[in-house]
């Protein structure tokens, strides 16, 4: 089989009805050769049966050891020339992955190191560039005026060089921290690609509120890292 032209990580965990909409918008949506890449916590049961239907590749964790952890593992056995991770309660908008891989293509965008995807959120503060489809709001973000991409597109070997994401986070402070490594360690610009969304539901579950509680710990770190104000 030729490598896939782009992978799709999925970290995920006791959410099986919102993975099921996650990967049915990955196969309704990605015409690119493509891999998804779902990692799962050994022991969940309902997700393993919702996986057992499904063809994609399964990395198992032996605990859960937060967001982070399971990205890195996709992103370490990913085969693509492009990577994108997606959250399980997410679903993509149609064409948005072959949007984002054609705009890194672009010989405009040869500077232009991660395509940020524009998502719906009830947040609205540090937003960098917004767009409106079919009455819905989306939102790209910065962090102290630079663009950060909360779903974004890089080559495989950019997340290389960069040593993906920093486990050092949770969950909350790794997308903006990638983010500023393609600008000052790539230098490379991060830029909100038009065509392509992800609708992101915010869960307010058990689980979403435990991540949530994790953000606080995990912008004091990135703040004091890159010795933000």
């Amino acid at each position: 089989m030729p490598e896939p032209i782009v992978s799709i990580v999925v970290p995920t965990y006791r959410r099986p009805s919102e993975l099921a909409a996650c990967l049915d918008s990955i196969a309704s949506t990605v015409t690119l050769l493509h891999e998804v890449l779902c990692v799962m916590v050994k022991g969940d049961e309902p997700t393993a049966r919702e996986l057992s239907k499904r063809n994609v590749n399964v990395i198992e964790q032996p605990m859960r050891g937060g967001a982070v952890q399971a990205m890195n593992l996709g992103f370490r056995a990913a085969q693509g020339t492009y990577i994108i991770q997606i959250n399980d309660d997410c679903t993509l908008l149609p064409h948005s992955i072959g949007n984002a891989v054609r705009f890194l293509e672009a010989p405009a965008h040869s500077n232009v190191g991660q395509a940020a995807f524009f998502h719906d959120s009830p947040v609205k503060r540090n937003v960098h560039a917004q767009i409106q489809v079919e009455g819905v709001w989306y939102y790209v973000c910065h962090v102290r005026g630079l663009c950060y991409a909360n779903f974004g597109l890089a080559r495989r070997s950019l997340y290389e060089q960069l040593g993906f994401f920093d486990d050092r986070y949770f969950m909350y402070g790794a997308d903006p921290d990638f983010s500023l490594k393609v600008w000052h360690h790539a230098e490379l610009a991060v830029a909100p690609c038009p065509g392509a969304l992800v609708h992101h539901h915010e869960l307010d579950d058990e689980r979403g509120a435990a991540e949530r509680a994790a953000q606080h710990e995990d912008n004091r770190k990135l703040f004091e890292k890159w010795r933000l104000t």
